[in-house]
């Protein structure tokens, strides 16, 4: 278990890192490009849209080997490329919502998950609370959940079900994530929840509060840090027992 000291470490050098890729941005397009195709009728198929990270594109899911993973156990895949600037446009639930979901959704998908790798966690989770009935449930790898000062006030609470964000100026769409936690890991009926990191992941202080409400079996760790080679063999534990989670 971390320590206090610990946690705020990593939750500082969490924004950091978000802060030093502020300073160059790849453009945003009116339609945000994809890797990977949807079936032509994908009814009674499971598609397990991905997100990257930090500094990562959508190609890093084929060349890191995500969608060998999850083909070969039989869910499609579709990779977007969700960089920082939909982010910082409050663009990427539209985009997500028109380029890629609805038109799965046409296609005859109605079990689709989001997959999210630390920046795209928590793109994962915003969407998922602006549009919950549009996905089956989430796989939260190594996810980034706001900054230091939201998630410091979470850690000090008594627990995430008591928690409340009081007067705190934090910033609005930080807020949402959280309540929506806070409301779908209380709900037995709640969408499920994957989360898997390294034990020695830099942002590992943040999870205690959803550790304590997800359930044992969705949740993965191993030795390693915020990285790939972590990341990898992460999902292909995932993906081989993901099958009755999964299923439609």
């Amino acid at each position: 278990m971390l320590t206090k000291a610990k946690k705020l470490i990593a939750l500082a050098a969490s924004a950091t890192l978000m802060l030093s890729a502020c300073l160059r941005l790849p453009p945003t397009e009116a339609t945000i490009p994809t890797v990977g195709t949807a079936r032509d009728n994908g009814a009674g198929r499971t598609l397990i849209v991905m997100l990257p990270g930090m500094g990562d594109r959508a190609k890093s899911f084929v060349s890191e080997e995500f969608f060998d993973i999850a083909q070969e156990r039989g869910y499609d895949t579709i990779a977007v490329d969700a960089h920082l600037g939909y982010y910082r446009e409050r663009s990427l639930v539209s985009r997500l919502q028109e380029d890629v979901i609805e038109p799965a959704q046409a296609q005859g998908y109605d079990n689709i998950w989001l997959l999210g790798i630390s920046m795209g966690g928590f793109g994962a989770l915003y969407y998922a609370q602006a549009r919950p009935d549009d996905i089956a449930g989430l796989i939260l790898l190594a996810p980034w959940l706001g900054g230091d000062e939201i998630v410091n006030d979470i850690l000090a609470a008594e627990s995430l079900g008591t928690w409340t964000p009081g007067e705190q100026d934090f910033p609005t769409h930080e807020i949402d994530v959280w309540r929506w936690l806070q409301a779908e890991t209380s709900d037995p009926h709640g969408k499920p929840i994957v989360l898997a990191y390294g034990n020695s992941d830099r942002l590992a202080g943040a999870y205690s509060p959803l550790l304590e409400r997800i359930p044992d079996a969705n949740v993965y760790t191993r030795n390693g840090g915020h990285k790939w080679t972590t990341w990898r063999p992460l999902w292909t534990q995932i993906a081989g027992s993901f099958k009755t989670q999964a299923a439609p």
